[in-house]
């Protein structure tokens, strides 16, 4: 294994696009301030989304118009997406959507989500579970004696100064 290989990034994963032929294009990880990026615009399609469908209930008229505005968002923003996660020389971001199939997208997405978003959130779960272990933020619960057995008690039922003949 040469020197370059062995520092390539494991998350950079490789996919295979094209209509009428394939072809692999290397698919990157996300830099921190790239997440941020994706995250807001996700998080405008929802917002959009929770306005559209108030409680999240979309009545089937809704759906369409919904769709058409959530694919405008992205559609938008997609080409700079792209080039987060791309290279260049590779595909060039113009000419992206005219070359994947919806289904090597949906697989392209995945990949961004699990290896961006979701590996990070378990990792920062379990971080953050070892931390509240490690400085027991917890208060911890009273400890408290064992049950004491059966004590008899003679309790006397004569009034009090009574005394027994």
């Amino acid at each position: 294994m040469s020197g370059d290989e062995q520092n390539l990034n494991p998350q950079i994963r490789t996919v295979e696009i094209g209509v009428r032929t394939l072809r692999n294009i290397s698919i990157y990880p996300m830099s921190m301030a790239d997440q941020a990026k994706f995250t807001d615009l996700l998080q405008e399609a929802i917002t959009l989304f929770l306005n559209e469908a108030p409680g999240g209930k979309l009545s089937e008229e809704m759906i369409v118009p919904l769709l058409g505005k959530m694919a405008k968002l992205v559609g938008e923003n997609s080409k700079e997406f792209i080039k987060l996660v791309v290279d260049e020389e590779e595909i060039k971001a113009d000419e992206f959507y005219g070359e994947v199939t919806n289904t090597q997208m949906s697989v392209i997405i995945n990949h961004i989500v699990k290896d961006n978003f979701e590996e990070p959130s378990k990792n920062a779960l379990s971080l953050f579970q070892t931390i509240k272990s490690l400085f027991q933020w917890e208060r911890p619960s009273p400890t408290f004696l064992n049950d004491m057995g059966n004590t008899v008690s003679d309790i006397s039922t004569e009034e009090p100064g009574e005394k027994e003949d």
